[in-house]
């Protein structure tokens, strides 16, 4: 080891003292930072990853439905068209819309998926939400509901029977009668995750649905599973060639584009923000390097006057701040898994603390925070710490090594 990375060594941890308040000063304000920095990052992650997954358990990889929502009849040999297209693995029609529901004397205005009994657990993985009942159970005079709007509508155990009102019926009736409910049996509840389908979701076979907006045999899409979920887009051409004229496809990343986007937008500026952590942290390294500049002066002129050259005594302020930088990513890292491990755990307290209630359920729609783990973020936040901490104790180091052995000394 050279001399002037052991000497940075001592200065930076001197013996006999346990807890020198440079270092730990130092390494507790880059470490906060770097945590700071990372817990955003990774949270910010799992909202994006967390949306996207959603999108697609709910609505599949791809979209095919008649333009300007209106219903696609004789959809079978539109369905074999798109199966052969390569890279699409799996089709399942769909109808749905909106309708009310009563239990009682308490209503609903939730959004009803009619789904192909055999076909749609290929395209998205209804079975797996399933948290009570079984999807084997559902046929024309059953209904699965969203864990939440059974809450909201009082079902208290499978078995129980809901009054359904469609569009449909309203207008056919004339004005002297009264709309007769169609009754279904609660069969099941789903759990997806996502907030809003579990609040306003409800899943009948695709033939109720049929029958409760008056399609015939019609239905108002396709859902699409294809080997890649991320070549959706690049799919997108060969896709719509297999479609008439009044149909089109749309990729699941079309689905909720607007809020990818701003989740992504809302990363790249809290990274900057939390950057800005870093730096503030590097300036008090500057600082206190400088103070141990002056401090050490004698020791300084002491060097050049043994032979020590500008570049060795450079080195010794240099290394400071690098270790600085690389002990404390190593704390903050730390740091970051702890706070992640416990994020609901602190959320909760907060929540508690001011009374705000289920905050991510309302902002971001999800039931707890999501977090997804980046190598390029941790990487990413290592160099900038390391380069940030190098540069900060490089300032104080260029002056010391400036110095003139006999005015060191005369400055001592």
């Amino acid at each position: 080891m050279p001399w002037s990375v052991y000497l940075a060594l001592k200065q930076l941890f001197p013996p006999g003292k346990r807890f020198p308040a440079f270092a730990l000063v130092s390494v507790i304000g880059v470490a906060v930072g770097v945590c700071a920095l990372l817990v955003v990052q990774t949270v910010m992650n799992g909202f994006s990853q967390e949306h996207r997954e959603n999108i697609q358990r709910m609505y599949g990889h791809e979209i095919v439905r008649g333009a300007n929502g209106r219903p696609l009849s004789g959809y079978k040999p539109l369905e074999e068209r798109l199966l052969a297209v390569p890279g699409v693995v799996a089709a399942a029609p769909f109808a749905e819309g909106q309708v009310m529901v009563k239990n009682g004397n308490v209503p609903a205005l939730p959004f009803v998926r009619g789904i192909h009994l055999e076909l749609e657990d290929k395209v998205v993985p209804v079975r797996r939400l399933i948290v009570a009942g079984s999807l084997d159970e559902l046929d024309d005079d059953r209904v699965i509901l969203g864990d939440r709007l059974a809450a909201a509508l009082g079902i208290r155990a499978l078995g129980e029977k809901i009054e359904v009102y469609s569009p449909t019926m309203v207008d056919e009736l004339n004005d002297d009668q009264v709309p007769l409910p169609v009754e279904l049996e609660v069969c099941g509840v789903f759990r997806s995750g996502y907030v809003p389908a579990d609040e306003n979701t409800m899943i009948v076979s695709l033939r109720r649905m049929q029958d409760l907006y008056g399609l015939g045999g019609a239905v108002h899409g396709i859902r699409l599973r294809l080997a890649d979920p991320e070549k959706a887009v690049e799919l997108l051409p060969a896709i719509s060639r297999a479609l008439p004229r009044n149909a089109e496809a749309i990729p699941w990343m079309y689905v909720n584009f607007n809020f990818l986007e701003a989740i992504r937008f809302e990363k790249s500026m809290l990274f900057f923000l939390m950057f800005i952590i870093t730096i503030v942290a590097s300036f008090s390294i500057a600082s206190t390097l400088f103070s141990a500049v002056v401090k050490r002066s004698r020791e300084i002129g002491i060097i050049g006057a043994l032979g020590g050259r500008p570049r060795q005594i450079l080195t010794i302020f240099a290394a400071q701040g690098l270790f600085v930088g690389v002990i404390g990513y190593g704390f903050g890292c730390a740091l970051t898994f702890l706070v992640v491990a416990c994020r609901n755990e602190i959320v909760k307290f907060i929540n508690n603390l001011f009374g705000s209630g289920e905050m991510v359920a309302q902002m971001y729609m999800f039931r707890e925070i999501p977090v997804h783990y980046n190598a390029n973020d941790f990487l990413l936040a290592a160099l900038f710490t390391v380069v940030t901490t190098t540069v900060a104790g490089l300032v104080p180091a260029v002056w010391a090594a400036r110095k003139k052995p006999a005015e060191a000394m005369r400055e001592a």
